[in-house]
């Protein structure tokens, strides 16, 4: 049996029984075979993949790796910005181009502070 301290912390030299310690390293071959076995494991055979569940932030990078950054305003094509956003249409953030719209950052604002849906757009922007 090791011995632990008042606070009930593992005295310092005790043997460890399998498994890791913080502040343990892989050796070498540990992480080769660690990187081999996540070859090729993207999207939904990924580790960590969370689908549906997955943070506000993932699914916009999602967007952006699969269709590029936004580059026009598709409320007013006369719009004109350093940069444009991707807005989701429906709410569900679904993995979908056809469920973002590119939009310049002033009339995202609107849609968003105004609580205007996607189909009452034109009449209020």
């Amino acid at each position: 049996m090791r011995e632990r301290d008042s606070l009930g912390k593992f005295i310092i030299g005790h043997t460890k029984i399998g498994g890791f310690i913080a502040g343990d390293r892989h050796d070498a071959e540990a992480k080769k075979k660690v990187s081999n076995s996540l070859v090729g494991k993207v999207g939904k055979s990924a580790r960590r993949w969370r689908g549906i569940d997955a943070s506000y932030e993932a699914k916009h990078m999602w967007i952006i790796e699969h269709w590029g950054k936004a580059v026009r305003c598709t409320i007013d094509n006369r719009h004109r910005a350093k940069r444009y956003e991707w807005h989701n249409i429906t709410g569900e953030y679904k993995r979908d181009v056809m469920d973002y719209a590119q939009l310049c950052p002033s009339c995202h604002r609107k849609l968003h502070l105004r609580n205007i849906s996607w189909e009452d757009r034109r009449c209020v922007l």
